[in-house]
């Protein structure tokens, strides 16, 4: 007879030699396939160690978004036993139940009238599902789940995810919050369901507002947020975890499990793309190109990461990502909940099982199967039982990485600009007036707008120098932007803008693209001055494109001009048109891309910039010898926003609930569900940095430059007015002297570094440290040279 283990809580890790993590991604009827998923895992858990075995039994912290946060909280939440109130195995089951219920499916001429509603509601009331999730979950509190749960959200008033982990809520008592209201919040997808408000309070009578809606909108796949907040743990020195140390990744164990995509389908292409307006973009048969753009971003982004990371640590197998990105029709919808549909994500769920292993493959984006790994079901069981001017010399000739990133931000780019003007002068004073930013960088990364500053940063002139200095920058801007982005006046102005952005973009795009065909020509991508990264998302194959100096050696499809990767990674969905273009490697094979704004995959590149360089450490690229994968200690980073409007509190859960179609494009001039989406990527990727150079006790080499206090046209992407112009202007003067600040990963606020001085003395101390990196590169290089 099998010995059935005891089902105490979980020991910490420190009584064991591994960290594990299981993350679900978001997905709607969709969290059907991880239910499958982990209805084999438990189901092999079980003939171990017993019929009473749970997920929860094996897992430090549980990771769900969106559906896969409502499928964390059933693993997890206590029945009166002190128990997981489900089984895996009962998580199907009540997807096909209640899924029709919460996405009641409308046909005939009523399809007419949902139409119109989705125009100016939510598609769906919630209230089922609200009813349900409070009649399940009860008053189960945070604190109460029986291993750590991380539930990310965003509050649509303060523009910022909130992280509901179950660590946080010793510190910080007002984010224990009841489990149903966390995910009514975290699966409040926008156009779909309302946003939730509720408040919290803690024991002293502290409340906090929330105003929430889907977590999908900041980490769709929640593995690196996961593994971020252990990673905090471990650099508050948490007895739990000792003795790993920070950035310790090969003792993480991770199931990452995908709810599916559609990204070989290949419904969209920036043909189509190109014409669209808010309609398009928010209804395409059936389908809502814009969050599936922005979704599918978010989590490919997160998986490209973790894959550099854990091959670098040469720790392949202590990571498992199952998705499957292959799926057409309605079995990629979030919503159609026929029983049809349902019974298909069954399908799709057991045929994964029998699937390869595969990994994304980073030059396409798509899944391919990995060499002698088996299937997904061997997979499982594997782990199951593992678990409880001259240019620039190399980083090999100097001590560190030196990385500068750039935000998008449409006409706010004009903010970077004054900065990096700044630092261009120190520069200059420090090694004479051809000093040129691109002299100093390992590489430059840059999404929309920056992409574009980097182009210009980067591109040579006849002379092999840059095209332009950074004093150039905030000049060209105020120069071009009212022609880019043309102001209607008049009395029907606004009236006529509305129109024009239903049926198609708002501006056409002609004179950007001929303006950066003038300036780029006919330079490519292997020709920068310095490695460059800059990210595009192809609409086409769902999927980030990621144009990286260091892929064209072994991926020269991708040496494209850059004059159309800046038109591509500009191209912001309802405000310029996509970009189509092909390209030719030097075999003559061809490939085309149907590209949009980089903002989609990364707003703030700076952590795409990072595992470009891990990916050519791991791959022993002399230029980076001695580093190891993962010396992050050695990286300089200086990351530049361009400004948001945060403070602003202009939306909130309760008007926000009551947005349809209309309300998510066009609020008071403003486009909620642009801005949700941009902030939620720009800012987990600075919680990330944040808590790896804190960990790493390496402050002093990350420097976050951003002002999340901006408010009306000044937050802007498009309003290209002289005066507004100008504006910009000053509030990059002001950084400058405003003190050096970090998020602060609770609030998502910016908050003052103590004794940290300006951003302008940061500037120069950072001046001072990439001139003498350079110098004693270029001294090593002589010594060595001669001998």
């Amino acid at each position: 007879m099998e010995t059935a283990i005891s089902h105490v809580q979980m020991r910490p890790p420190n009584y064991g030699e591994l960290i594990t993590v299981l993350s679900i991604d978001g997905g709607g009827i969709r969290g059907i396939i991880p239910g499958v998923l982990l209805a084999y895992l438990e189901s092999q858990l079980q003939e171990l160690d017993g019929e009473d075995a749970r997920i929860a039994d094996y897992f430090d912290v549980i990771a769900g978004t969106s559906t896969g946060g409502l499928v964390t909280a059933m693993l997890t939440a206590p029945n009166e036993n002190k128990r997981p109130l489900y089984a895996a195995k009962d998580i199907t089951p009540f997807y096909i139940q209640h899924s029709p219920k919460i996405f009641p499916q409308i046909r005939g001429l009523r399809s007419v009238n949902n139409l119109f509603k989705a125009m100016i509601g939510p598609r769906y009331n919630g209230k089922y599902l609200r009813k349900l999730v409070r009649g399940i979950l009860g008053d189960t509190r945070l604190h109460q789940t029986l291993t750590s749960v991380v539930i990310p959200t965003f509050d649509i008033k303060n523009l910022h995810p909130t992280i509901f982990s179950s660590y946080q809520v010793t510190d910080h008592p007002t984010l224990d919050a009841p489990l149903s209201d966390i995910c009514i919040g975290t699966s409040a997808a926008p156009t779909y369901l309302p946003a939730h408000f509720f408040t919290n309070e803690d024991t002293k009578g502290n409340q906090q507002e929330f105003n929430l809606i889907d977590g999908g909108v900041a980490a769709n796949n929640p593995t690196l947020v996961a593994i971020a907040e252990v990673t905090r743990q471990v650099f508050k020195q948490n007895p739990d975890f000792f003795p790993i140390k920070p950035m310790d990744y090969g003792r993480f164990l991770v199931i990452s499990l995908g709810t599916g995509a559609a990204q070989k389908e290949g419904k969209y292409d920036a043909k189509k793309a190109s014409k669209w307006g808010v309609l398009g973009w928010l209804m395409n048969n059936g389908s809502t190109p814009l969050v599936d753009t922005f979704n599918q971003a978010s989590a490919d982004m997160v998986d490209f990461h973790n894959c550099v990371v854990f091959e670098a640590l040469h720790s392949e197998a202590n990571y498992l990502r199952i998705q499957d990105d292959n799926l057409s029709g309605t079995v990629s919808s979030v919503d159609v909940s026929t029983k049809e549909n349902l019974e298909n994500l069954v399908k799709v769920g057991k045929g994964l099982l029998d699937k390869p292993v595969s990994r994304v493959n980073m030059a396409t984006g798509n899944y391919q199967a990995v060499e002698d790994a088996g299937t997904n079901m061997e997979a499982l069981k594997k782990m199951e039982k593992t678990a409880p001017r001259i240019q620039l010399r190399p980083p090999a000739y100097g001590e560190l990485v030196t990385i500068l990133s750039i935000d998008g931000g449409g006409i706010r780019g004009i903010i970077p600009g004054v900065i990096l003007a700044y630092l261009e002068e120190q520069l200059r004073e420090l090694d004479g007036e051809d000093a040129r930013l691109a002299d100093y960088f390992d590489v430059i990364a840059g999404t929309s707008t920056g992409g574009l500053v980097t182009a210009m940063l980067t591109a040579p002139d006849g002379n092999q120098r840059p095209l332009y200095a950074a004093k150039d920058i905030t000049p060209f801007y105020l120069e071009e932007c009212p022609k880019i982005f043309h102001q209607t006046r008049g009395p029907f102005a606004g009236l006529i803008n509305q129109f024009k952005a239903f049926t198609g973009p708002k501006y056409d795009g002609k004179y950007l693209h001929k303006l950066i065909r003038d300036i780029l020509g006919g330079t490519r991508l292997h020709q920068t001055l310095t490695s460059v990264v800059i990210p595009t998302f192809d609409i086409k194959n769902l999927q980030p494109v990621i144009f990286s100096s260091y892929q064209v050696t072994n991926n020269s499809i991708l040496d494209a001009p850059l004059s159309d990767i800046c038109i591509s990674t500009s191209a912001a969905p309802t405000y310029l048109p996509a970009h189509y273009f092909k390209n030719q490697d030097r075999e003559g094979n061809e490939r085309e891309f149907d590209l949009i704004d980089g903002g989609v995959a990364a707003n703030n590149p700076t952590l795409l910039a990072n595992s470009e360089v891990t990916k050519q450490v791991f791959k022993e690229n002399p230029d980076f010898f001695p580093i190891k994968p993962m010396d992050y200690g050695r990286f300089l980073v200086i990351s530049i926003g361009t400004g948001t409007g945060k403070s602003r509190h202009n939306f909130n859960a309760k008007k926000a609930s009551k947005w349809g179609l209309v309300g998510w494009l066009f609020n008071n001039g403003a486009t909620p569900l642009l801005h949700a989406y941009g902030e939620a990527s720009a800012d987990i990727v600075d919680f990330h940095n944040s808590v790896v150079f804190e960990a790493l006790h390496s402050e002093a080499k990350y420097l976050r430059i951003q002002d999340d206090t901006l408010s009306g046209v000044l937050s802007s992407l498009a309003v290209a007015t002289p005066e507004n112009l100008e504006n910009l202007v000053k509030v990059g003067e002001g950084l400058l002297k405003k003190p050096v600040s970090r998020v602060n990963m609770d609030t998502g606020h910016y908050q003052t570094v103590e004794n940290g001085g300006t951003n302008m003395v940061a500037l120069q101390r950072f001046a001072k440290l990439l001139s003498d990196e350079r110098k004693l590169r270029e001294s090593k290089f002589i010594k060595n040279e001669s001998g």
